[in-house]
């Protein structure tokens, strides 16, 4: 049986948890709550806990975006199908490196792939202490490959309309966050970000 009922479900769970953070295309973002807040810094330490980090929680310093995806794959009962890790980098690499071991995750060039509830889109990101980071598919799975270790951010696919997607993702606004972003003819083609990859789950 597929775990993307329980994926889907376990990600709007955790929005609704966090009191609905929304990024829309159009209009005011919406915080709900924040990291550094109780309960929410304790709702953290559940993301971290997935990744064998329970002694972290949003208080602490460190990005906990990959915890989130890898606590809602865990939670939706995963197994060991899904390479869970504290960074996006982590699993992207497990899952290029190690195909046998994780047949059912694939990364898929964003500029081709249409899009599908339940997937990730894999993003560059900046930071202070990150080395420049690919900007194109071929590029990132060329890095995951050598080992080159570059900073990112991914969101679970959780709705699909005409010239747009809704995705969840932690770690946003300091928050589990709803954004939106543009896509043509369901692939993703939002602007605002340089777009490495497409995770494709057939869990």
């Amino acid at each position: 049986m597929s775990i993307l009922p329980n994926l889907l479900i376990t990600a709007e769970s955790e929005w609704k948890r966090w009191g609905f953070t929304t990024v829309p295309i159009h209009g005011r973002k919406a915080i709900g709550g924040r990291e550094s807040e109780q309960p929410y810094a304790q709702f953290v330490n559940d993301y971290w806990t997935a990744v064998g980090e329970g002694s972290r929680n949003g208080k602490s310093p460190y990005p906990w975006s990959a915890a989130f995806i890898s606590f809602c794959f865990k939670t939706a009962a995963s197994g060991a199908a899904f390479p869970y890790d504290a960074a996006h980098w982590g699993y992207c690499r497990a899952i290029v490196s190690k195909p046998r071991r994780y047949p059912k995750l694939r990364l898929m060039d964003p500029r081709s792939c249409i899009l599908r509830a339940g997937d990730l889109i894999l993003a560059a990101r900046g930071g202070r202490d990150c080395p420049s980071a690919p900007t194109a598919f071929d590029d990132a799975v060329k890095a995951l490959r050598r080992g080159n270790w570059f900073c990112s951010h991914a969101d679970i696919v959780v709705e699909l309309r005409e010239g747009e997607v809704d995705v969840i993702g932690g770690n946003v606004s300091d928050s589990v966050t709803k954004s939106t972003y543009k896509t043509v003819g369901a692939k993703i083609r939002d602007p605002r970000h340089a777009w490495l990859a497409v995770v494709r789950s057939s869990l």
